[in-house]
């Protein structure tokens, strides 16, 4: 597959080609995607822009903890995902990171009630735990909740 993209943004024109033999289309789309969100061709789009700048930068402010919190909720928001998953996904982003280290604090973020757990020590899996109305949960959990944003508060 070969894709070419010519842009043209105030009298400089660039053109951009991309080809692939072995690469699942998703895959391409989404090489493609991020290509044309790093060049800018989607800040026309102030929602998008706001979006992009708010959730994609995880390279430069905050603790290491915060900056997986964000990216964990921007592209992980309503799907189980594995440690492995986390750690290829972010290194794609920002800067390489040890799998321990994805492990240290992907449990940490489950002890402090961020993230839901499930599968054993091979095939554990984690997903971002919805906000739900305080009345609606067992006092435990509210009390592991609160015990994250008191953390959070104390930048760790």
């Amino acid at each position: 597959m070969r894709i070419r993209i010519e842009i043209e943004n105030k009298g400089l024109k660039s053109s951009h080609e991309f080809e692939s033999q072995n690469m699942d289309g998703e895959v391409l789309r989404d090489k493609i995607i991020g290509f044309l969100s790093a060049s800018g061709v989607f800040e026309g789009a102030e929602e998008h822009a706001g979006r992009v700048a708010a959730g994609r930068d995880y390279s430069s402010s905050g603790t290491l903890m915060d900056r997986l919190e964000g990216f964990i909720r921007f592209e992980f928001s309503n799907t189980w995902f594995t440690t492995q998953e986390l750690r290829v996904r972010y290194e794609t982003v920002a800067d390489d990171i040890k799998l321990s280290t994805v492990s240290t604090y992907l449990s940490r973020m489950n002890h402090d009630g961020l993230l839901d757990r499930r599968g054993n020590r091979n095939n554990r899996q984690y997903r971002l735990i919805e906000k739900i109305e305080p009345e609606m949960i067992p006092h435990q959990s509210i009390q592991r909740q609160s015990n994250y944003e008191r953390r959070s508060a104390e930048g760790r």
